[in-house]
């Protein structure tokens, strides 16, 4: 991946575990701030397994400046997942080491990848770290700022910040 390949955006990843979480986290958040410069994220959040009946999920999202493109960063982004643990085969409804999704990257619209990321306005997990993180961001094309959007949703999910910060 060349790092001057595009424009200088702000990303916006999700990142959730419900396998070990703490330490495939840490060992995420580690590989993300050193391959990027001045990494932000959010409070630990807690959520029920969406789908299936299994251990609840820590989700954060973290937000940082890249050059690279959409298909690029989630190719990266799928190598991460590789590296701690995650298999291509696993089902979508599965206990996961690592799951590392691209939410926004600046105010890029795309069909592939899919930007913005479809669950930021039907999933807590996903909306919920964002807001958090960054409350005043509104979405492409949006008209409201995502803390907003947040309040609105919030009362759809179960979603725990875990304090003290177990990261």
């Amino acid at each position: 991946m060349n790092p001057d390949s595009g424009p200088l955006r702000r990303a916006f990843v999700g990142l959730g575990s419900n396998v070990e979480p703490a330490s495939h986290l840490r060992r995420a958040l580690d590989e993300i701030a050193a391959h990027f410069d001045a990494v932000e994220r959010s409070p630990v959040c807690a959520s029920p397994a969406a789908g299936y009946d299994g251990p609840d999920y820590w989700n954060v999202c973290v937000a940082f400046d890249t050059t690279l493109s959409a298909p690029e960063l989630v190719a990266w982004l799928k190598q991460l997942e590789g590296r701690l643990g995650r298999r291509p085969s696993e089902p979508r409804q599965s206990p996961k080491t690592l799951d590392a999704d691209l939410l926004l990257l600046g105010q890029l619209l795309s069909k592939q990848p899919p930007l913005p990321h479809p669950e930021i306005l039907t999933r807590s997990y996903v909306l919920g770290p964002l807001a958090m993180l960054a409350p005043e961001l509104q979405l492409p094309n949006g008209d409201r700022p995502v803390g907003a959007l947040w309040r609105d949703l919030q009362r759809r999910g179960r979603l725990d910040v875990l304090s003290p910060d177990p990261l």
